[in-house]
């Protein structure tokens, strides 16, 4: 019996994958985010973080900026790795996607680095 597959978007591509894979990939990524982020871990479980990014998507009305779609989440323009100082900036937020979200995530890496 095969394993069911589902779909994602890996670095922008939409690829089919098999779900336990994706799902050790997730945890593996955020065991690691979490274990050796513990800033990061702490800024996105804040009462100011989710009030704010609430506050964006609420202003939006829950509209991707990229796509039209549905927003699912309030996503950093310059990322809090690069500027730290902005990680709170109302104007450093947009409201994505997840598809969008996927994207953006793998542009930045590239950008970035």
């Amino acid at each position: 019996m095969t394993r069911p597959k589902k779909l994602t978007i890996v670095n922008g591509k939409r690829v089919l994958v098999d779900y336990a894979t994706r799902q050790d990939e997730y945890q593996a990524y955020n065991k690691d985010r979490w274990r050796y982020q513990k800033e990061i871990k702490q800024f996105y479980n804040s009462k100011a973080w989710r009030e704010l990014s609430k506050l964006v998507l609420n202003e939006s009305f829950y509209v991707c900026r990229m796509c039209g779609g549905e927003a699912r989440l309030s996503d950093h323009i310059v990322p809090i790795k690069v500027d730290w100082s902005l990680r709170l900036t109302k104007d450093n937020l947009q409201p994505l996607c997840d598809a969008c979200h996927a994207i953006k995530t793998g542009e930045d890496k590239i950008k970035y680095k």
